[in-house]
């Protein structure tokens, strides 16, 4: 029974409910009145706990729960009467309800890190952020502090020793998805490039967006040749009914002619006038047009199709070409970032560190947060996962074991 009450203690002293913040000196409050630019101010919260707006007055608002503090500003704006400002240049008189009243904080106080990480200092507190978007923020863990024999820049080859593997990393996974896009059945060989500096959520990343564009490119190519065979069938019925047009206009140009050299014969015999004799050839000359014209129209979709179809013959080895050239590029790219990740590798041996790991610091670092409570400071131990809170001081420890510095 006592080991069970233990336990529920224990859960929640690692995952406190929720508290509502409460303002400290240096947090920024904005107020806003609806449909009223004019009214809107900016203020912080003073050293002696106070804060002042024009429009409000002066009052204390430190340690106070902000939903409190908006309250109070709700108030005291809906207590008074305000002279505004038309478009037009009228002035006129008017009160605010509560509900017309906004309060927000818009700054927060900063938190500090400090300890074994590569660019201590302030940073700017950003609701709901963690311990390990601090640690990201300041360049994450060094051992630097510790180590007085060099003369080089550590913090900036670590950063590039990342950068050039990123890159690395990147055209490895193209050069692969390249590969299975000209039909070769392999599997990202991951082990072809050195440990990851990051976590391993940034390599399925990049993997899973090469994917993703293989996928894309896939379908965007076969839309195109399903575009270009819908297209032919269409050119292909386009064809046949202008062949039976065209082999009923050829009947009409026939009957005309027949028709014509009949009325030229009666018209030889006396028995029908000129005028007939006209119409007739009238109607002959404008089956012949009707008929040149299906003509016409037949031989260019009937073109139109043959181009198509040298099209969708085309297609398939124009991407194999395209998909060898970018091959190509990508091999050259991964032989030049492979040969730039050595020379960053030897520059951070020549000064006694190794390259970075993922698991460097992971279980090797000590992280305290220090907290203004409401009467002391108060020490948490914490991970990378803990949540912060505006004004936060958080110190990293490297234990020795963890140390990045290479036997000199």
């Amino acid at each position: 029974m006592k080991a069970g009450l233990l336990a529920v203690a224990l859960c929640c002293l690692v995952n406190p409910a929720r508290a509502e913040y409460r303002l400290q000196g240096g947090d920024v409050v904005e107020i806003s009145v609806s449909g009223v630019p004019d009214l809107r101010q900016r203020a912080p919260v003073q050293l002696d706990g106070s804060i002042t707006f024009l429009v409000v007055g002066t009052f204390m608002v430190e340690g106070l729960e902000f939903s409190e503090v908006r309250g109070k500003i709700q108030s005291a704006v809906a207590s008074k009467i305000f002279r505004t400002r038309t478009p037009d240049g009228r002035e006129f008189s008017r009160m605010f309800e509560r509900d017309e009243v906004a309060a927000t904080i818009v700054e927060y106080r900063p938190v500090f890190i400090t300890g074994d990480v590569i660019r201590p200092g302030e940073q700017a507190f950003r609701p709901r952020m963690t311990v390990r978007q601090a640690l990201a923020s300041a360049g994450g863990f060094s051992a630097l502090a510790r180590a007085n024999a060099t003369s080089f820049d550590a913090a900036n080859l670590r950063s590039e020793y990342i950068t050039v593997w990123l890159s690395v990393a990147r055209e490895h996974a193209r050069v692969w998805r390249i590969k299975t896009e000209l039909g070769e059945n392999i599997d990202l060989d991951q082990k072809a490039i050195p440990p990851a500096p990051v976590p391993d959520a940034v390599m399925s990343q990049i993997v899973n967006l090469e994917v993703d564009y293989r996928a894309a490119s896939s379908a965007d190519h076969e839309r195109a040749k399903d575009f270009l065979r819908r297209s032919m069938e269409l050119a292909d019925k386009q064809a046949l009914v202008l062949l039976e047009q065209k082999e009923s206009e050829d009947e009409g140009v026939q009957a005309d002619a027949r028709d014509l050299q009949k009325a030229k014969a009666a018209f030889g015999s006396g028995t029908l006038p000129s005028p007939r004799v006209a119409e007739f050839r009238r109607a002959v000359l404008y089956s012949s047009t009707r008929q040149l014209q299906t003509t016409n129209q037949l031989m260019l979709v009937q073109r139109s199709r043959a181009e198509m179809a040298r099209e969708l013959e085309k297609i398939d080895d124009q991407r194999r070409i395209r998909l060898l050239a970018e091959l190509q590029d990508a091999t050259v790219k991964l032989a030049g970032e492979r040969a730039k990740l050595r020379s960053v590798e030897e520059k951070l041996q020549l000064v006694g560190l190794r390259p970075p790991r993922t698991s460097d610091g992971a279980s090797k670092a000590d992280i305290t947060v220090f907290r203004s409570g409401t009467n002391s400071k108060e020490r948490h131990t914490a991970d990378a996962d803990t949540e912060l809170q505006p004004g936060d001081v958080i110190e990293v420890t490297l234990r020795p074991d963890g140390v990045d510095i290479a036997a000199q």
